[in-house]
């Protein structure tokens, strides 16, 4: 199943960056790590929170001097507990799409922020709670969680003339995890932070 999904994923992003090669006068590729303050919330608010790590690739299309779109593919893991004493450890794929307004300046920094799609992907996930632990299981079981989790991410960063981006990011989780309507299980980034290193072109220049 996640051979699956990833592989027509990664077929997609590679192809959009060679039609967007093709298409577009701006274009950068590159590195990004960082972190965030991730969690998961009930119907009840009842919280796991806790810090999640992050590593993949990001595109930065420049479409004109003030619109851009800066797709990434990035693996996610990390744990988030409640109580001290209940866990939950998630490994995700995750592929937000945030149309930015980006300006560009005279000496090839570039300011910029936006919103779009957030694509999630329940990799595996383990519980834990007291000592003893299980994984979880995905599916459209009752007692099973959604592998797909899809949201909204709000982002802004700036990038230098060298290359190096620095971003902030939120992302909100709209997809009941659950399968059942009498529970509710939704994602939350309150917040995160990356770094990367962009590599570019302005071949139509």
């Amino acid at each position: 199943m996640r051979k699956t999904l990833l592989k027509p994923l990664g077929m997609a992003f590679i192809g959009l960056i060679s039609f967007s090669s093709a298409s577009f006068a701006q274009i950068s590729v590159g590195p990004e790590l960082g972190f965030t303050a991730s969690g998961l919330y009930d119907q009840d608010a009842d919280t796991y929170a806790g810090a999640n790590i992050h590593g993949g690739v990001t595109a930065h299309f420049q479409l004109n001097h003030f619109l851009a779109v800066r797709p990434s593919v990035l693996f996610r893991t990390g744990k988030m507990s409640y109580d001290d004493m209940d866990e939950i450890k998630l490994s995700r794929i995750s592929i937000p799409v945030p149309i930015m307004y980006s300006h560009v300046f005279d000496n090839s920094s570039t300011l910029f922020a936006g919103l779009g799609p957030n694509f999630m992907y329940n990799m595996s996930g383990k519980y834990s709670s007291d000592g003893w632990s299980e994984d979880i299981e995905f599916g459209s079981g009752d007692e099973q969680l959604k592998r797909m989790d899809i949201g909204v991410q709000v982002k802004a960063g700036y990038q230098f003339a060298n290359g190096i981006a620095l971003s902030s990011f939120i992302n909100i989780g709209t997809t009941n995890l659950y399968n059942t309507s009498e529970q509710k299980l939704r994602s939350l980034d309150a917040i995160g932070f990356s770094v990367g290193w962009m590599f570019g072109s302005h071949s139509s220049e």
